[in-house]
């Protein structure tokens, strides 16, 4: 355009007076006619499909011409990225692998895995692990019950020592009761915390007995058919006096009863 900007669309007509383009917006097409006059000149692009194959005519002549297992894999990579490609993709793909055929990046894109240093696709590969995928799931499936039954035995054993354990710690508790009732002491009195008067102390020495005196004679012990708290009694003074005598056997110059001479 004359004021340096670009129009882009399908050109419908173009003459001396004036050029008319269909211009695509939100899904409507508006047919815009411009002054030849402003029109400095007009362009043809190419369209997608047309640069692709264009691209897609370069890359393989250069792959035709190499014996290179990667130049037909980097094509195959490249029209899988193009739409309208894909048939491409894999035509390369399949070259890539009759130059070489453990070649692992190609394989791996078209999703083979490698079993016993063979490459197969995945189906392949289930069919032919499947006996052992089998077998292996049964013998874990008895290991498992193996170990359930040892982990319910386990538990019984744990449940029996848990019970135990409650009886012998119910059993502690009641003779930490019964010891706490027998040290249980009496209320202390009432007047316990009232004041007390403080006493001077009184010291009492002991008397030792002196080295060149002895000392007081030892205290006989009761005799051994007495009880402790008894006291052996003095003997009565015995009576001189005859028991059969009579006053008139009395001497004529004893003292009368009341202490004067006859």
């Amino acid at each position: 355009m004359a004021d340096g900007t670009t129009r882009e669309g399908r050109v419908l007509e173009a003459n001396d007076k004036e050029v008319v383009l269909e211009v695509g917006q939100g899904g409507v097409t508006v047919a815009v006619r411009l002054p030849r006059s402003q029109v400095v000149k007009v362009e043809e692009k190419a369209s997608t499909g047309t640069a692709a194959m264009g691209e897609y005519v370069s890359r393989l002549s250069k792959a035709l011409k190499s014996t290179s297992a990667d130049d037909w894999h980097a094509l195959g990579l490249w029209c899988r990225g193009q739409r309208g490609f894909r048939d491409k993709a894999a035509e390369a793909f399949d070259r890539a692998l009759a130059l070489d055929p453990n070649h692992a990046p190609t394989r791996l894109v078209l999703g083979h895995v490698r079993i016993n240093d063979a490459w197969m696709t995945r189906e392949q590969a289930i069919r032919l692990i499947a006996p052992d995928l089998e077998a292996n799931a049964q013998a874990r499936e008895l290991e498992l019950q193996k170990e359930i039954e040892e982990a319910r035995t386990a538990a019984a054993e744990a449940e029996a020592r848990n019970k135990a354990l409650e009886a012998k710690l119910a059993e502690l508790r009641r003779d930490i009761e019964d010891l706490r009732a027998r040290l249980t002491l009496p209320p202390l009195p009432a007047d316990y915390y009232r004041p007390r008067v403080l006493y001077r102390p009184l010291i009492i020495i002991p008397r030792l007995p002196h080295p060149h005196h002895p000392g007081p004679p030892p205290k006989k012990d009761p005799p051994k058919d007495l009880p402790k708290d008894a006291s052996p009694k003095d003997p009565s003074p015995q009576d001189t006096s005859p028991k059969n005598a009579s006053p008139k056997d009395a001497s004529p110059n004893a003292p009368s009863p009341d202490g004067s001479p006859k």
